[in-house]
């Protein structure tokens, strides 16, 4: 009876397989769900950016409040009013910024990287 594999042969194909296994095990898509953070939304007073986007898009709050902005994208943004009132310049990607609205009025906003973005702060 002929011989198929040799020992060393079947070796270098056990070692082939588990390295294919172990690099499309590595090949996974990274989970950007906020949800394996702890939470699935922002907290009162809070705006994330996220999916190149401002999440919520515009929140209402009382006069003296802080509105805190964190990053939750993989590049930096920034929050800047379309008014000159307020710019958080580069935040990069776990970064934050805060701006405390003193005064009653809708203050529109926006990432100057990524035109798209824009958001609304309402204060009441």
């Amino acid at each position: 009876m002929k011989k198929i594999f040799s020992y060393s042969g079947l070796s270098i194909l056990v070692i082939m397989f588990f390295s294919m296994a172990n690099v499309c095990g590595g090949c996974k898509k990274a989970s950007t769900n906020s949800s394996s953070a702890g939470t699935s939304s922002p907290g009162t007073n809070e705006v994330w950016m996220q999916n190149t986007a401002f999440t919520p898009s515009s929140i209402t709050v009382a006069v003296n409040t802080t509105i805190k902005w964190t990053n939750k994208d993989g590049m930096t943004h920034t929050v800047t009013s379309t008014s000159g009132l307020f710019d958080s310049g580069s935040i990069s990607s776990g970064g934050t910024y805060s701006h405390q609205f003193a005064t009653t009025g809708s203050y529109s906003y926006r990432c100057t990287i990524h035109s798209g973005m824009t958001g609304m702060v309402i204060v009441q």
